[in-house]
C-alpha cells in the first residue's frame, strides 16, 4: 500500500470512529441494548475523546517527523548537486576567461630588439593556444555522462569558438614566424618592405580579434549563464519533488 492510501486509510479510520462511535454510544445507553455497566455516556465520550486525541497527537508526531526526515533529504539533495554544478560553472567561467581572444594581444611592452619583440609575441601566441586548446579537459571530472548531456551544446559552442580563436591565432603566428626567420637570415634586422608588408597583414589580422571578443566571445557568455540558470531551476525542482509524499 502506498504512503498516500495509508494516510488516507488513517484519517478517513479517524473520522469515522469520530462520528460513529460516540453515535452508537448514545444509542446504546439510550435504548438499552447492551449490558448494563456503570459507566455512563458521559464516562464512554470522555475517555473516547482522550483516546482519540492520544491518536491524533501521535499520527500529527509521525507526520511531522517524515516531513523533517523529507526535508533532510531535500536539503542533503539540494547541497550535493549545486556544489557539484557550481563547481562546473567555476570551471566554465575560468574556461572562459582563459579563451578570451583579447589574451591573444596580451604582452609586455615591446621595448628590445626586433627579435626580443618577436619572442615575446610569438611565445605569447603558443601560450594562448595551448591554454585554449586544452581547457575543456578539466570539464567531465565532475559530472557523468548523463549530466554532461546538460551542458554538451554549450561545449561544442565554445570548442567551435576556441578552434575560430585559434584560427587567427594561427594566422598572426605565420606572420611573426616569417618576421622571426627573416631576422634571422639578414643578422637581427629585416628588410623594411618585409617589415612593412607583414606588419600590414598583421594589423589586418589583430582588427578581427576585438570584433571576435565583442560577438561571438560574449556571446558564449549569455548561453553559459543561461544553461546553468536552467540546471539550478531543475535541482531546486527536483529536491522540491523530494518533499511529495509517494511511493
Amino acid at each position: 500500500m502506498s504512503r498516500k492510501k495509508l494516510i488516507l486509510v488513517i484519517v478517513l479510520s479517524i473520522l469515522l470512529f469520530s462520528v460513529a462511535i460516540p453515535i452508537a454510544i448514545n444509542e446504546s445507553y439510550k435504548h438499552g441494548v447492551v449490558y448494563v455497566t456503570k459507566w455512563d455516556a458521559v464516562d464512554v465520550l470522555s475517555y473516547y475523546g482522550s483516546l482519540l486525541g492520544s491518536v491524533s497527537t501521535i499520527l500529527a508526531l509521525v507526520i511531522t517527523i517524515i516531513f523533517t526526515k523529507k526535508q533532510i533529504q531535500r536539503d542533503r539533495f539540494l547541497e550535493l548537486n549545486r556544489t557539484k554544478w557550481e563547481k562546473v560553472d567555476l570551471s566554465v567561467t575560468q574556461m572562459l576567461i582563459d579563451i578570451s581572444p583579447l589574451k591573444m594581444c596580451n604582452f609586455k611592452a615591446l621595448n628590445g630588439s626586433i627579435t626580443e619583440n618577436l619572442h615575446i609575441i610569438i611565445s605569447n601566441l603558443l601560450q594562448y593556444e595551448a591554454t585554449a586548446k586544452t581547457s575543456l579537459n578539466n570539464i567531465k571530472f565532475y559530472i557523468n555522462p548523463i549530466e554532461y548531456r546538460k551542458i554538451e551544446v554549450l561545449i561544442e559552442e565554445i570548442y567551435n569558438s576556441i578552434m575560430h580563436f585559434c584560427k587567427i591565432g594561427d594566422e598572426l603566428l605565420d606572420e611573426y614566424l616569417t618576421l622571426q626567420t627573416l631576422a634571422l637570415e639578414h643578422g637581427g634586422t629585416i628588410p623594411n618592405e618585409e617589415l612593412l608588408k607583414h606588419l600590414d597583414r598583421a594589423t589586418e589580422i589583430n582588427k578581427r580579434i576585438p570584433l571576435a571578443h565583442d560577438a561571438e566571445y560574449q556571446r558564449l557568455f549569455n548561453m553559459k549563464r543561461d544553461v546553468f540558470e536552467r540546471i539550478y531551476a531543475e535541482i531546486e525542482a527536483e529536491a522540491n519533488q523530494k518533499l511529495q509524499f509517494r511511493k
